[in-house]
C-alpha cells in the first residue's frame, strides 16, 4: 500500500502535465484557497514567499506544510485541504472559525507590510 508522500507525489506528477488552461479549470477550492492562504500570509509577513499555482509549481506538501505554520504564527490552525473541492478548515482558541474570521484576525494582529 502507497503511503501518503507516495500517492502526493503521484499527484503532482499527474498535474504537472496539466495545460496552463486546464489548470484554470481546477483554480477553485483549496488549492486556490491555500495559494491566496499564502499571498495573505505573506504580505503579513508570516511566512516568507507566496505560492502561485501549489501542486505544480510547488510541491503540495511543502507548501501546505508552510501555510499552516504561517496561520499558527498568528495563534490559527489551519488544516489546508488538498484538491479543488474542500475548504480549508481553520481553529483559533480550540474553536472552529470561517476563513474570513481567520483573516480578520490577522489583520487585526498584523499589520500588512508587503505591497509585491
Amino acid at each position: 500500500m502507497a503511503n501518503r508522500e507516495e500517492n502526493l507525489k503521484k499527484i503532482n506528477e499527474e498535474l504537472e502535465k496539466l495545460s496552463d488552461e486546464e489548470l484554470e479549470q481546477v483554480a477553485g477550492g483549496s488549492f486556490k484557497q491555500t495559494s491566496d492562504d499564502s499571498e495573505f500570509l505573506y504580505k503579513h509577513k508570516l511566512i516568507d514567499k507566496s505560492y502561485g499555482l501549489i501542486g505544480v509549481s510547488f510541491n503540495w506538501l511543502t507548501a501546505s506544510w508552510l501555510v499552516d505554520k504561517g496561520w499558527a504564527k498568528a495563534g490559527i490552525t489551519c488544516c489546508t485541504k488538498w484538491g479543488v473541492v474542500a475548504d480549508n478548515m481553520y481553529w483559533y482558541g480550540g474553536k472552529r472559525i470561517s476563513r474570513e474570521e481567520a483573516y480578520k484576525i490577522v489583520r487585526e494582529k498584523f499589520p500588512e507590510t508587503r505591497n509585491d
